[in-house]
């Protein structure tokens, strides 16, 4: 099954996935945090595995990618993407919530950055997957996430390399996150993140999950 042959039914329901995976991700990130998160609406699309450089306008820009899998047969492969400008906000506030004190993210090693990065995509994208689980009455974990920084063409040409071996379309949700934490005189602040999620499956994966739904 590729993109080409898909209806106006099937793209609907995939995309309401996707919109459905990233509010549950939201709401994850907002615990981990211990402040609020807000989400805008989420834009899901179905894009070719070949074509993201092209989805995406800005291939010089630094990301940080965060990369993991579902363990089931024909498994869900994840790639979670953040502005590298955008890294330093979120996670600082993770390290102030898990070891209490403030840290210039400059001065951080960048294991504990490494190691930051890969707990917040092993967040959003179990919560993603979680949620697609309780939707299709799935069970299925998380593998291992792996990080990568590096220009978003590079991480792209990775992907198209790794996913492509499953098949050539790809699930992304593109949303922007509003995290809120708290200043030093209580007041909120207001620290944008702009994050994509995306998600590749093997063909016969992308059969089954739209027969799960009842629509093929």
């Amino acid at each position: 099954m590729d993109i080409k042959t898909l209806n106006a039914s099937h793209l609907d329901a995939i995309r309401e996935i996707g919109n459905i995976g990233a509010g549950h991700a939201a709401t994850a990130l907002s615990t981990m945090l211990g402040c609020p998160v807000e989400i805008d609406i989420p834009k899901a699309e179905l894009v070719s595995i070949y074509e993201l450089d092209s989805y995406y306008d800005n291939a010089d820009a630094d990301y940080c990618a965060v990369f993991a899998s579902s363990d089931n047969d024909g498994p869900f492969n994840f790639m979670l993407l953040i502005k590298n400008d955008e890294v330093a906000d979120i996670v600082t506030l993770l390290v102030a919530k898990q070891f209490g004190m403030q840290m210039d993210f400059a001065s951080m090693p960048e294991d504990m950055v490494e190691s930051a990065l890969g707990e917040i995509g092993n967040i959003l994208l179990g919560s993603f997957l979680n949620s697609v689980n309780t939707l299709l009455g799935m069970t299925s974990g998380i593998s291992t996430p792996s990080v990568s920084r590096d220009m978003l063409g590079s991480i792209l040409s990775v992907v198209a390399t790794m996913y492509g071996q499953y098949g050539d379309v790809a699930l992304v949700t593109k949303s922007n996150l509003n995290v809120m934490p708290e200043g030093p005189e209580g007041e909120k602040q207001k620290k944008e993140l702009d994050a994509s999620i995306l998600i590749a499956c093997e063909p016969k994966a992308l059969e089954a999950l739209l027969k799960r739904l009842g629509i093929l």
